[in-house]
């Protein structure tokens, strides 16, 4: 699983003509470059994003120090925490004093493909192909092997201008999940919803029936938050009208790519879900908040108040650790079936339909062909295991006779 930008920035155990220039003298050579010495080490700038809720340093992270030691680097950083991260990478894209290369955790912040197109040809963004081929032959073969992954990488104009994370993660792969309170269920005599008509019956009990006992209505039925693991509320409730990717709205009709959103079905299905929201069945705050305050109302200090959350996992509004008084009752429930018979699951195929490492126009020759070689190390075993299990010796051993 080669989730690069996850391992690096987030857990810590052709011809282009822009800016400054152009792009000629950023574009590998054959390997003019003078040759990086342990005294003198290629310098990287780098914008990432950082996980501050718990304390990380990247600069001082014992992954960092081993990736500068194996590649003869040196990282300068400039970080951002998660919150607000998509927006202060487009203003330091928008000042012109950007990095060497951004270096994203996927989820919280990434290039997206429009994104990349666009500064791409506009010479900010550098092609990687030619460094692929000469630099990354891990990264080439990865790609080489697995033509989705190739795809998702691969502009309309035939450049990658980025990479993204390759990750196996299933409960990934179908993000937008409806978390129901399972205990308000059961003491109101509930059975699971199995059609829109019978999920809005569930919201209106637990908005007028006092399921939390407090003998207050400060029930919040259903609510979300605004970022992209599965925490949007339409694409579940859409789904039983008419496929909804939660991204493009986009879908296949007879081989044919089609637009879902101009459909009568998808009008229904937001006929369906206005009604819920003039009702007050909604949180207002699901189409504003973040996660942050989206979990303040899952784990509500003054007792349960959620009735059904969307994310891809509880984790996100819930605290699920062990002796959590919330996370136990909370369960996902399956698609609603519509009136016309759908009830479709959002897919997402394992990795981001986007950028997480991309190099900008910034970067030396030595940079650029430095961050590749650097990138195509995490392509391998070792890389893998030294990414995501820690340092031998320390946060993992060889397995030993018996």
């Amino acid at each position: 699983m080669l989730a690069f930008s996850i391992i690096l920035a987030g857990c810590a155990k052709d011809n282009n003509t822009g800016t400054n220039g152009g792009a000629a003298a950023n574009t590998p050579s054959t390997g003019n470059a003078e040759a990086p010495t342990a005294e003198n080490p290629v310098t990287i700038r780098v914008f990432a994003n950082e996980d501050t809720v718990n304390n990380q340093k990247l600069e001082t992270n014992a992954f960092t120090k081993l990736v500068e030691k194996q590649q003869n680097i040196k990282f300068e950083w400039t970080t951002v925490p998660s919150d607000g991260a998509p927006e202060k990478r487009q203003i330091s894209l928008a000042s012109g004093d950007y990095p060497d290369l951004y270096l994203l955790v996927a989820y919280v912040d990434h290039f997206s493909q429009n994104d990349l197109l666009r500064y791409g040809q506009q010479g900010v963004i550098l092609p990687l192909n030619d460094l692929i081929d000469q630099y990354a032959p891990n990264l080439k073969k990865t790609l080489d092997e697995n033509p989705d992954y190739m795809a998702m990488n691969t502009a309309p104009d035939g450049k990658i201008y980025g990479i993204n994370g390759l990750s196996a993660c299933y409960h990934c792969s179908f993000p937008n999940k409806m978390w129901v309170n399972s205990s308000w269920m059961k003491k109101l005599g509930i059975e699971t919803p199995k059609t829109p008509e019978d999920f809005k019956k569930m919201l209106e009990a637990f908005k007028n029936d006092d399921p939390n006992g407090n003998g207050k209505k400060d029930e919040v039925p259903l609510s979300g938050s605004t970022e992209t693991f599965g925490v949007h509320v339409i694409p579940y409730l859409m789904n039983a009208f008419i496929y909804d990717d939660d991204r493009t709205y986009l879908m296949m009709k007879d081989g044919k790519v089609d637009l879902a959103a101009n459909k009568p079905e998808w009008k229904e299905g937001l006929a369906y879900i206005k009604s819920l929201y003039d009702e007050g069945l909604i949180d207002p705050g699901a189409f504003t908040q973040n996660a942050d305050a989206f979990k303040k109302i899952g784990e509500n200090a003054d007792g349960q108040i959620l009735g059904a959350g969307a994310g891809m996992h509880p984790a996100i509004f819930l605290d699920i650790a062990d002796g959590n008084r919330n996370s136990k009752d909370y369960d996902s429930i399956p698609p609603l079936t519509g009136p016309n018979g759908i009830n479709y699951a959002t897919i997402q195929y394992t990795g981001n339909q986007g950028a997480s490492f991309v190099l900008t126009n910034k970067a030396s020759e030595e940079a650029q062909i430095a961050a590749i070689k650097m990138l195509d190390s995490i392509y391998t075993f070792d890389g893998q295991i030294q990414a995501n299990a820690g340092i031998e010796g320390i946060d993992w051993r060889k397995p030993q006779d018996g």
